[in-house]
């Protein structure tokens, strides 16, 4: 399993409370209130949708961080293998060529992501 280590911040929005009370008369803010999925006027008690009622919340940059890499070999990968299929398709006299080329590509992302050692 890997260790996936975050930096939590207090939440500003719920006061470290994970409950939102930034609405008008202490009520939810109508942000939290769609974060919840609730059509309405007023709402008490809700969970905060900056933190999802943890009362901490990790900034937006941080968690792209983490996801840009993982979504880039995914989007490499479907890319090139829906590449073979086309120049296979087509019969491109220069289908080998990208075959050694797309196999060794496939080869190092997939031993990046499967390998015991690897830090994301």
């Amino acid at each position: 399993m890997q260790e996936v280590k975050s930096n939590l911040y207090p939440c500003r929005h719920c006061e470290e409370t994970g409950i939102c009370k930034s609405g008008p008369n202490g009520s939810s803010c109508h942000a939290c209130a769609k974060r919840n999925e609730l059509k309405g006027k007023e709402f008490v008690g809700l969970a905060c949708g900056t933190c999802g009622g943890l009362g901490q919340s990790e900034p937006l940059t941080e968690r792209l961080n983490k996801r840009v890499k993982p979504m880039l070999a995914i989007g490499i990968v479907f890319l090139v293998l829906i590449f073979i299929f086309v120049l296979a398709l087509i019969r491109n006299p220069h289908f080998p060529e990208f075959l050694a080329f797309a196999g060794t590509l496939l080869g190092g992302v997939t031993a990046f992501y499967f390998n015991g050692r690897s830090k994301l």
